[in-house]
């Protein structure tokens, strides 16, 4: 055969040979072993790659057919094991350098559109030649071969991310061919000696490149059609190759003395000026930034603008992360001219060619560049004024100038730009205070969200800085004279909204009292004349006498232990304001409002103005004994009592109370003048002024409130008007609702009901509604859900009427039984006729007749059909009820509550089959809401009017006329199953309800059964009239209800011998009419299409009916006769078998594998209890099913979690009993599972599943024998626990699916093993495996559980083994310490979603830290010899990072912890050793431990016995 192929080398060559010949030749000869050429793999390439040469440089003509195949041949070879083979052997194959030229073009052709060819396969032929080491050479060894290359795929990736979506998505091959280009050029530049090359090469071919890439992948809006390995991986990888290349080239370490040379002033330069070097060298900044301001064209002029503001902020990271540890100095100066190429002047003023356009790009790249400076710190503010003639300092001036010179406001990067440069120093924005007051708020008009956001964040941060510069009053003086420059002040906003009010707020708190009176006095001095009052002072005096507002009711309150001076200045000052307040309200003494065009601003201002001075003034009285009021002891010259008596009197008078605001303001000084009356001694005519002033704070003549607006209110008085009213003076009324309801008439509190029932029906109650803002259904909501309504009786019990009365208002609507319209009078007649009725009060008798027509409309089969929407209407009023505190209730309103709750559920039917599910769902609601009631402290009231079986009957009766009207026609609606699992919760109270109470036990529970019995007996004879599913819905209903019936008759057997014998014959009874009934349904044809888990939970309630029967008649049973303890044994046996069947084949609803679960345990109890001869198997087998189970990979480890409880309960039934031999073959079945190899196998469930039974055997009470077994055989599973840990751990995805698994069995056995590990090197075993688990999970959710595992095991080895843990100390702290460390990474200052969306999470990590922290001081003395090596590590690194405010306190006190046990010399010894920057914070730790926690600790322990 080898003859035949003798000559193939020489018809490759030969021209006469046609081009497809050759190719057939070539493909032939690659494929078949049987043809022999010396050095075949070499000769093949090389005649590839001839060819190709050959036709691209036009030396021969071949078909563009022929061409593509060359390609493709070639792809095959260079990507063919056999090739890998070849060359792993170390045979010696060179690739034609001529390849990587063609290779190059052809990208280059694919990036204008010209390819002739498959870019696939040109890409594929490129990804073989780089990923082999031996073909790569042809590339890596010509270093400019490799960067046209990586040019060239850097176009084709840009070519591709700036296409519209149109043209379809992102090539994955493109972006992995890239991202190997990258990796390999990586690695080369690293290799090259010559920097200086590298550095030009980068600058004249891949800078822009690159750059332009970077800001692709960047903004660029991802698409769904888009791969999801380039958006999660690829994207990220590239770019941070991109960043590498581009730092280690640019801003190599030994390039640093070019750029001192090129920035720095000439005094500061160090080292000898390189003459002879070329321009490019000497000035490294001014080649990088003509290379991103030059070389395009102007129709990517705006792309490039983009590329290059995003290219600076990143670049001089770069510049900051190589340089700014050697010369700070260097990196500002280097900022400089960064920013300069921002279309700046050296001046920082515009150049001509700015287009304006630009500002939003300008101000991004400007806030990160600044940022950059802040967080490298190389802004000294000592150095630069000491050594540097402010250098640094007039810059940042000059930009601060540039941003007042052209203010952006409608741009949120402005306001962050400045904020950044007040936090460099407060000295740069110092000159322009007046115009950043202006600017960013009291004349700011942009009100976008993004743009109000980043203004608040600024305006809170000046205010906290000149707090902690103790300059407030200076940022107040500034503040007032802004506002009152001459302006449009009815186009200003609100001055101060929610967030700078927190702020205000806080810093006042801390703020010096004196400084605080100053502030007040200003304002006040700033007060406009009353007398020379115009629209624009009235306009002004309002601001000011807002801001008046908020400085005073945030300053610290007067108390005994204030200095008198301050008390003296705080008199003064309020007899200043009480002064001014006067003035206001003589000018508005005998003035109609309506006449002056500003009187309705003077009169907001006057009320306001007394409304604060009167809350300030009656609070420092309260605390302060030394303080004295300006408006005397009995406040005879207080303005609010004038003011509150012409409120009162004026009320009627519309041109009086003229706006919104000043309407609330009356109502706030009225609920003054309240609490005032109520600090003096009660009487009859205070008591009358109580209730005329509660009656005016309600004032049910208020204007119509609009409830179904979504109108919001954001708590300010400044934002009240016509709109926020209705919200305003519904959050004044019921925030005040425990001052004003007990004098309120029962009119007033029924009209407080109904407001706050309209509300809540205008919107929907189920809605998830978070927002910051008040709204009208927002506080209804809380309301209704808070402990308030509950402490207030007479509103609670308006509210439950008013509901009540809304439903028989709706009921009403349609034809309804006459006593339902005349409730309220009904039963009047028939009270003396019935004798048992005689101890009721007259509330109690109406509503026991009400009950009796109840009943009497159930058993003659009335209906009351309501319509679709009254339908929705009584839904929600299902919902709202749902949330009241039932427990407040009195026994009448409970008692109404329920027989309308159950009236609704037995008469209510719909009047059409449009939307079946609506009623279903209406009937679900009324069942759980009559469930809620019956398990309320009321409920005995309810089998006072009506016996309990009754109850039942008619619930039963009324669900059943359900099917024969149509109402649950359909089997497989999805509603049906929750409705069916609401009737059983109703059924399940109501008969708990009735074996607590002891209302006629026997008698209701024998009644309810035999109705049951005889029902299911009734339809059983009709059931040849009805259809087969109809049929299969009686007869889940019939056994959903006798379950329910069995499972609470099961628990009161063994009370009384009575109860017994009448329960074990319900039992019998029930259970056989329950077998028949299942089977018939099980075996018919509707039985497919009801849910599994359902008859699962039946049959298992059967066998528990059973057993229970069996274990309390055994007196009865002849000895022996043991197999007739069970009845459907076969029966049971059979669906058994079936279970097993479906149990493990593929995936299954969690409830059905729950209920089976549940059932093989009552049934191995079954098989016990009759004597079962194959009661070995059988356990085995349940093992081995359940053990495959949990195998399953389509197990989620929440499933199986999920299972953990079951499968537990499960295991303690079947290894009570047993045997040595078979314990064994259980523990060989787990112990194949814990196979280290099987983690990377693919076949980690299986670990997982012997994992979880590990776990559960633990906590099992095993037979003396077995248990001994087990022990002994726990330190066998923790060496292979350890392996397992170790395995896992480097499989990221295994995080949380096997590595916290495993450590959760491993904590298990050590806890419950205390007793039986006595050996130290077993638990040091566990100890070492924790220092595999990842702590740097992408998830969030994983890193939690991670952490958590960690923490369980180390306590239960502190916990255990305290004695071990002092043992192993080191290896025990370095686990720790790795949470500490971590916590500490995680939970440093982020960005503020980042920070939301991980905060929780984090919180609690921090408090498991503080915790350990607290048991690692408390476990033994002997351990604080390490105390000092605690502290040390963790302030070590806190150092580095800067930790989140909750995150830092709760580590800090545990720390201290840590503290207490450290004696004097560890403290001295940690001052010595520490470095400078660790010292610092070390000092200042401990400081605070002393001044906060020490003092207290000492001060507790003195009080301690």
């Amino acid at each position: 055969m080898a003859a035949i192929y003798a000559g193939i080398h020489q018809k490759l060559k030969s021209s006469q040979t046609p081009w497809s010949d050759k190719l057939k030749l070539a493909q032939f000869a690659w494929a078949s072993s049987q043809c022999i050429l010396p050095n075949k793999e070499q000769v093949l390439l090389d005649w590839t790659v001839h060819a190709l040469s050959c036709y691209y440089s036009k030396k021969v003509k071949v078909p563009l057919e022929v061409v593509e195949r060359l390609w493709t041949y070639l792809d095959d070879v260079l990507n063919s094991k056999k090739l890998s083979n070849v060359l792993s052997q170390g045979k010696n194959i060179t690739l034609n350098p001529a390849v990587s030229q063609i290779i190059n073009e052809r990208i280059l052709e694919g990036t204008t559109g010209m390819l002739s060819i498959s870019l696939s396969t040109v890409l594929s032929c490129c990804h073989g030649i780089l990923t082999s080491p031996v073909l790569s050479v042809s590339y890596t060894a010509r270093y400019d071969l490799l960067v046209d290359l990586l040019v060239r795929i850097c176009g084709l990736a840009c070519f591709q991310l700036s296409q519209h979506e149109s043209s379809g998505p992102l090539r994955l091959k493109v972006f992995e061919v890239l991202f190997l280009v990258l990796s390999t050029y990586l690695t080369v530049q690293k290799q090259q000696g010559n920097t200086n090359r590298v550095f030009t090469q980068v600058t004249e071919h891949l800078l822009q490149p690159l750059c332009l890439l970077r800001h692709l992948l960047t903004t660029r809006a991802w698409a769904e059609e888009d791969d999801l390995s380039i958006r999660q991986h690829l994207n990220k990888d590239i770019r941070c190759k991109v960043d590498l290349i581009l730092q280690s080239a640019l801003f190599f370490h030994d390039r640093l003395p070019y750029y001192k040379e090129e920035v720095l002033p000439s005094e500061r330069r160090s080292g000898p000026k390189k003459g002879s070097a070329s321009n490019t060298y000497v000035c490294p900044v001014a080649t990088i930034l003509s290379k991103l301001v030059h070389g395009h064209g102007d129709d990517k002029e705006a792309l490039f603008y983009a590329v290059r503001c995003n290219s600076l902020q990143l670049l001089f990271k770069f510049a900051l992360d190589s340089f700014c540890k050697e010369n700070k100095l260097l990196c500002f100066h280097i900022m400089t001219k960064f920013v300069t190429t921002l279309d700046f002047t050296e001046d920082l003023s515009i150049k001509e060619t700015f287009n304006t356009e630009n500002w939003s790009l300008v101000l991004l790249s400007l806030e990160n560049i600044l940022n950059s400076c802040l967080a490298g710190d190389i802004y000294n503010v000592a150095a630069d004024r000491i050594h540097h003639k402010e250098v640094q300092l007039h810059y940042y001036r000059k930009v601060a100038q540039l941003l007042f010179n052209n203010a952006q406001t409608d741009v949120p990067a402005w306001y962050r730009c400045l904020k950044t440069l007040l936090t460099l120093n407060h000295q740069i924005l110092e000159p322009d205070l007046d115009e950043l007051i202006s600017s960013a708020w009291v004349d700011a008009d942009n009100f976008e969200l993004r743009v109000k956001k980043a203004r608040e964040t600024l305006i809170c941060a000046v205010i906290q800085t000149y707090a902690k510069l103790r300059q407030l009053p200076r940022l107040f003086e500034e503040l007032l004279v802004v506002i009152c420059r001459p302006a449009a002040d009815e186009l200003r906003q609100e001055l101060l909204p929610e967030a700078v009010q927190k702020s205000l707020s806080q810093c006042l708190l801390d703020n010096p009292p004196s400084q605080n009176l100053e502030i007040c006095r200003l304002i006040l001095k700033n007060m406009p004349n009353v007398r020379e009052m115009r629209n624009e002072s009235a306009l002004k005096l309002f601001f000011l006498s807002i801001l008046l507002h908020a400085v005073i009711f945030n300053l610290k309150t007067l108390d005994d232990s204030t200095p008198v001076p301050t008390v003296r200045q705080t008199q003064s000052l309020m007899e200043e304001m009480l002064k001014f307040v006067r003035s206001l309200l003589q000018y508005l003494e005998g003035v109609l409002i309506a006449d002056i065009p500003w009187g309705e601003k003077i009169q907001e201002t006057a009320l306001l103005l007394t409304h604060t001075w009167h809350e300030a003034d009656t609070l420092f009285q309260i605390h302060c004994s030394k303080y004295q009021s300006p408006a005397g002891a009995n406040h005879e010259m207080s303005p609010v009592c004038d003011t509150i008596e012409k409120v009162l009197a004026q009320t009627g008078s519309a041109g009086e109370v003229s706006s919104a605001l000043s309407r609330l303001l009356q109502k706030l000084l009225a609920l003054q003048r309240m609490k005032k009356h109520l600090l003096v001694s009660p009487s009859a005519e205070t008591k009358n002024i109580l209730c005329e002033i509660a009656q005016y704070v309600v004032n049910r003549q208020e204007p119509l409130i609009h409830m179904s607006s979504d109108q919001t209110w954001d708590l300010q008085l400044c934002s009240v008007n016509s709109d926020t009213y209705s919200v305003a003076y519904w959050f004044v009324v019921t925030t005040n609702l425990p001052l004003i309801a007990p004098y309120l008439s029962q009119e007033d509190a029924s009209y407080i009901a109904d407001t706050m029932l309209n509300s809540l029906l205008q919107s929907d109650f189920r809605s998830s509604l978070e927002k910051m803002d008040q709204s009208i259904f927002l506080i209804s909501k809380q309301l209704l859900e808070s402990m308030v309504l509950c402490e207030l009786p007479q509103l609670h019990s308006a509210v439950v009427t008013s509901i009540t009365k809304r439903i028989f208002e709706v009921l009403c609507a349609s034809d309804v039984p006459s006593f339902l319209k005349s409730s309220a009078e009904f039963g009047v007649e028939s009270i003396d006729k019935d004798e048992h009725m005689a101890d009721f009060s007259p509330s109690l008798r109406r509503l026991k007749s009400i009950a009796r027509e109840v009943m009497n409309c159930v058993e003659t089969g009335v209906s009351i059909l309501v319509s679709e929407a009254q339908v929705s209407h009584l839904l929600k009023l299902v919902k709202i009820t749902s949330v009241l505190n039932l427990h407040a209730m009195s026994p009448e309103d409970y008692l109404e509550l329920f027989l309308c709750s159950f009236l609704m559920n037995v008469c209510v039917q719909h009047d059409g089959n449009e939307a079946l599910s609506v009623p279903i769902s209406l009937l679900e609601e009324l069942f759980k809401l009559m469930a809620l009631l019956l398990m309320r402290q009321n409920s005995y009231i309810v089998l006072k009017v009506v016996h309990g079986s009754t109850l039942l009957e008619a619930a039963m009766t009324s669900v059943s006329s359900c099917f024969s009207k149509g109402l649950l026609f359909s089997v497989d609606n999805p509603a049906w199953f929750p409705f069916l699992q609401s009737v059983q919760g109703f059924i399940q109270c109501l008969i708990q309800l009735i074996i607590i109470k002891k209302n006629s036990t026997r008698i209701n529970l024998e009644k309810f059964a035999n109705f049951m019995i005889e029902r299911v007996a009734l339809d059983g004879t009709s059931s040849g009239d009805s259809g087969e599913y109809e049929e299969a819905l009686y007869v889940q209903l019939h056994l959903a209800t006798m379950s329910t019936l069995c499972k609470e008759l099961i628990p009161i057997l063994g009370k009384t011998k009575q109860l017994d014998q009448t329960v074990i014959h319900l039992l019998g009874k029930i259970v056989s009419i329950m077998g028949p009934a299942i089977q018939a349904v099980l075996t018919g044809k509707a039985g497919s299409m009801l849910r599994q888990s359902f008859f699962v939970d039946v049959v298992t309630v059967m066998i528990k009916s059973e057993l229970a029967k069996a274990s309390h008649q055994t007196e009865h049973i002849v000895e022996g006769n043991g197999k007739d303890k069970i009845s459907h044994m076969g029966f049971y046996k059979s669906f058994g078998q079936q279970i097993l069947k479906e149990l493990c084949p593929a995936a299954r609803p969690m409830d059905f594998l729950n209920s089976s679960i549940h059932y093989l345990s009552a049934f191995y109890l079954a098989a016990k209890a009759n004597k079962e001869l194959d009661l070995k198997d059988l356990r085995f087998t349940i093992l081995q099913h359940v053990h495959t189970l949990l195998s399953g990979a389509w197990m989620s480890v929440s499933e199986v979690k999920e299972l953990e409880a079951p499968v537990k309960d499960m295991l303690a039934q079947l290894m009570g009993s047993c045997s040595k031999e078979q314990f064994h073959l259980l523990f060989l079945l787990l112990r194949d599972g814990l196979v280290a190899s099987k983690v990377g196998g693919g076949c980690h469930t299986e670990v997982l599943a012997s994992l979880t039974l590990i776990k559960l055997l633990a906590c099992c009470s095993l037979p003396d024998t077995c248990s001994k077994a087990f022990w002994l055989t726990v330190p066998q599973i923790l060496s292979s626990l350890v392996f397992v840990i170790r395995e896992s751990s480097e499989v990221a995805s295994l995080t949380s699916a096997l590595t916290v698994p495993a450590v959760e069995t491993l904590t298990t056995l050590l806890r419950q093993g205390e007793s039986w590990l006595s050996n130290p090197h077993h638990v040091i075993i566990g100890l070492g495996a924790l220092h595999f688990v990842p702590l740097d999970s992408h998830s969030m959710g994983d890193y939690y559980s991670a952490f958590l595992a960690i923490h369980e095991a180390l306590f239960a080895i502190i916990l255990c083994y305290p004695k071990v843990m002092l043992k192993a100390a080191p290896t025990f702290l370095n686990c720790f310490y790795r949470l500490v460390t971590s916590i500490m990474h995680e939970g440093r200052q982020k960005g503020e979603k980042e920070r939301e969306k991980d905060s929780g999470t984090l919180l609690k990590c921090a408090m498991l830290v503080e915790r350990m922290y607290t048991h690692i001081a408390n476990t033994a003395d002997g351990f604080t010899v390490l105390s000092s090596f605690i502290v040390a590590q963790y302030v070590s690194e806190l150092q580095r990072v800067t930790l989140q405010p909750e995150i830092k306190a709760h580590l800090t006190e545990g720390i201290y912890h840590i503290l207490d046990s450290c004696a004097e010399q560890h403290i001295k010894f940690l001052n010595r050793t520490l470095q400078m920057g660790v010292k610092e914070v070390f000092r200042e730790l401990y400081k605070n431990y002393v001044h906060y926690h020490k003092s207290q600790r000492q001060g507790e322990e003195k009080y301690t016995a």
